[in-house]
């Protein structure tokens, strides 16, 4: 796939890091042996950031590459904005802390250069221009390849759309945001306008933090999982997206279209955000082999056309009966046909 209007190719899955060196997520080693299996099987797009386990996750992947030497093998991205320390300027959009971000990114990445830089989310107190120009100064100095931004809505990335062009600045070439069967919001908007304007698009959490996996039950406890005591010290931000009738209702209706056609529900729930029109690499997470071993399972096939007929529409119709949280979105559901696959 090409990374929107550039002349760079990524594969049309991103493996994501977020689990790696936390007491929630996997060890170096097994961190190591996931990027393996990843790398072996033909996915050459890595994704990171600098909040994730305090560094750490940066940290895992820099030493990855020191030591097979596989760094030119692989796009890797990875993101500023969140607090990454106690200090006032500890977090933000700034280019006081950009300048200081992309530096502390590199060293933990043992890296000259990061491929795509993301906004992690939007500053309110700080201009996009000057996100930007600061970004474009990254850009000419060769520390950053391309920019990008996450979460995102469709308004704020149309105005840095608007001012790089205006102010003759690096643009954002990519936008990540979460994007799945129970979270369609991104659909509605930002989506179309990112390939208006040939943004690609990564989206995370395919596959709703494992909701969409049908592993877990209905009631009784909660399977090891993000849902379990990682979201209780989160503040049960998982649980409270996720889990109630509604949605659990829908992952009943998946799980027996699944059954029907003799799939693997995170083949369909993988396959509709993939095969989703202006979709470029959807983002998944794995701490174990055998999550990115159901993952390269469920992508080396595609399910069959009446299958995801029949998830498009349940889809649909649970898009039309559920507010869209965010990003803010207007209009009613996303009824467009599914892209076909290269």
């Amino acid at each position: 796939m090409k990374l929107g209007r550039t002349g760079a190719k990524v594969s049309n899955i991103c493996i994501g890091t977020d689990n790696y060196g936390n007491e929630f997520g996997c060890d170096e080693k097994t961190a190591h042996s996931i990027l393996d299996r990843a790398l072996d099987y033909g996915i050459n797009f890595v994704d990171t950031a600098d909040s994730y386990s305090d560094g750490n996750s940066e940290t895992i992947i820099g030493n990855y590459f020191k030591k097979n030497g596989r760094r030119d093998d692989v796009v890797l991205a990875t993101k500023f904005r969140s607090r990454v320390g106690a200090g006032v300027n500890d977090l933000g959009a700034s280019r006081y802390h950009i300048v200081r971000a992309v530096e502390a990114s590199l060293r933990r990445l043992q890296t000259d250069r990061i491929d795509l830089y993301y906004c992690h989310s939007w500053d309110d107190e700080t201009s996009v221009e000057e996100t930007l120009r600061a970004l474009d100064d990254l850009v000419r100095q060769g520390k950053i390849v391309y920019a990008g931004c996450s979460n995102f809505p469709a308004w704020l990335m149309t105005k840095a759309l608007w001012v790089a062009d205006v102010r003759n600045t690096y643009r954002f070439e990519a936008v990540q945001s979460v994007f799945n069967i129970l979270q369609p919001g991104l659909g509605m908007e930002v989506i179309p306008q990112a390939q208006a304007h040939n943004v690609a698009v990564m989206p995370y959490s395919p596959l709703a933090s494992g909701m969409l996996t049908g592993k877990h039950p209905r009631s009784g406890p909660v399977q090891d999982s993000k849902f379990g005591a990682r979201d209780d010290a989160r503040g049960g931000s998982l649980k409270n997206r996720y889990w109630n009738d509604q949605k659990l209702d829908t992952v009943d209706r998946l799980k027996q279209v699944a059954d029907k056609y003799g799939q693997p529900l995170i083949r369909l729930a993988l396959q509709w955000v993939s095969d989703f029109p202006g979709v470029t690499a959807p983002i998944f997470g794995s701490r174990r082999l055998d999550q990115i071993d159901g993952i390269i399972h469920a992508h080396s096939e595609s399910a069959p056309a009446e299958a995801m007929a029949e998830v498009m529409s349940i889809a649909e119709e649970f898009a039309a009966s559920t507010p869209m949280v965010y990003p803010p979105q207007s209009g009613g559901a996303f009824g467009r046909e599914i892209k076909q696959r290269a």
